[in-house]
C-alpha cells in the first residue's frame, strides 16, 4: 500500500536492501495506490509521493491497483454488498497468480517474469501498469455467460473491469504502449492470435504510433486454481491483461500531485516527517521528479514516431 505508512515507508526500505542485494533481478511489484474517493489516511498523498519516487528506481515493473476499483468489481460482478479485504486480496491474488503462472506450470508460450519488464516497459521510469481479470463473474450467474476466447479478452479490456479506477478512460485517446495478455486453459495459439487481430480491427484499443505489434501473448495450458471461499465461479479459460497505458498519469496527477501541493503549499503534517529525520528537501525531490514523470507521459503521447524528424532538425 503506497499510501498506507508501513506500506510506504517500510515497503520502499526493503526494495531499497532488494536492490542492492539483487541487482541483476527483475523485480515486480504491486502497488495499492489512493483510490479517488476512499481514503483510509490523512497524509497519503505524502507518503504516495515519497514512495512513488522510490518506485521510479527502485522496480522494473509496477502493477497499480486500487482499493475503490476493486471494490467496484465485487459489488457488481460478484455480487457481494459489502466486500472484505480478504475478498479483495482473492481478486488481486488471481492476478499475480497468472502472472507467475510460467514458474508453476508448461505452456505452450510460457511467459516469464523478466519477459513482463522487456515487453512491457519502452523506457524504464514509464513501468506502471494497468491490469484487468475476465471472466469476473459470481457463480449464480456464471450458468448464463458465453465465455468464449473473444468475450473474456473483450471483457478485459473493459474500463470496468481494470483494478485501477478510470473515471473518463477513452479507448481513443488513452494509448496503450505494449500489452501483455496471459490465457490459462485451453487455447490454442491460433485462436489467442485470430482474437489480438480483432481487438485491433474493430478498434478496442489504440496504440502509440512507434509501437506497431504492441502485444505479447502467454499460453498455460492450466486454468486458475480454485480457492477456499472464492467469490468468482471456476473458469476453464482466464485471461490477465496487463497493459502500459498511458491513463495512469491521472492517477499520479489527480491523485497525488494535486493533493499533495495543497498540503505542502501550508507545509501541513510536515513536522511529522522532519522529526522522523527526514529533510524537507527530500519532500520538493520526489515533487519534481513526479513533475517529470507527468511529462514523460505527456510526450510519449505527443511524440511522433522518431523517424519522421522535420529536415529543418540538426543531429
Amino acid at each position: 500500500a503506497v499510501g498506507g505508512g508501513t506500506g510506504s515507508g517500510l515497503g520502499a526500505l526493503i526494495l531499497e536492501r532488494i536492490a542492492v542485494d539483487y541487482r541483476k533481478k527483475s523485480k515486480i511489484g504491486f502497488e495499492i495506490y489512493p483510490a479517488p474517493n476512499i481514503s483510509t489516511c490523512i497524509v497519503e498523498p505524502y507518503n504516495a509521493m515519497l514512495s512513488t519516487h522510490w518506485l521510479l528506481d527502485h522496480t522494473g515493473v509496477s502493477v497499480v491497483l486500487d482499493n475503490e476499483a476493486i471494490y467496484a468489481i465485487c459489488q457488481k460482478q460478484l455480487d457481494t454488498d459489502r466486500p472484505s479485504y480478504k475478498e479483495l486480496n482473492m481478486v488481486i491474488a488471481k492476478v499475480i497468480s497468472s502472472m507467475t503462472a510460467s514458474l508453476r506450470f508448461d505452456g505452450e508460450l510460457n511467459v516469464d517474469l523478466g519477459e513482463f519488464q522487456t515487453n512491457l516497459v519502452p523506457f524504464p521510469r514509464l513501468h506502471f501498469m494497468t491490469t484487468a481479470l475476465a471472466p469476473v463473474i459470481s457463480k449464480k450467474k456464471s450458468g448464463h455467460e458465453a465465455q468464449t476466447v473473444r468475450e473474456i479478452t473483450d471483457h478485459a479490456f473493459q474500463p470496468a473491469n481494470m483494478l485501477v479506477k478510470y473515471a473518463d478512460f477513452d479507448p481513443v485517446e488513452d494509448k496503450y504502449m505494449a500489452i501483455s495478455i496471459n490465457y490459462r486453459g485451453k487455447i490454442m495459439s491460433k485462436e489467442a492470435n485470430a482474437t489480438v487481430q480483432w481487438l485491433k480491427q474493430n478498434n478496442k484499443i489504440s496504440f502509440v504510433e512507434w509501437c506497431p505489434t504492441g502485444f505479447k501473448i502467454g499460453l498455460n495450458a492450466v486454468p486458475a486454481a480454485l480457492v477456499g471461499g472464492d467469490l468468482m465461479a471456476p473458469a476453464n479459460q482466464n485471461v490477465t491483461m496487463i497493459g502500459n497505458n498511458v491513463a495512469v498519469s491521472r492517477v499520479f496527477t489527480e491523485r497525488i500531485n494535486k493533493k499533495y501541493d495543497m498540503m505542502y503549499g501550508q507545509r501541513a503534517f510536515v513536522h511529522w516527517y522532519v522529526g522522523e529525520g527526514m529533510e524537507e528537501g527530500e519532500f520538493s525531490e520526489a515533487r519534481e521528479d513526479l513533475g517529470f514523470l507527468e511529462k514523460d507521459y505527456l510526450d510519449v503521447v505527443t511524440e511522433q514516431a522518431s523517424d519522421e524528424v522535420g529536415g529543418d532538425e540538426e543531429f
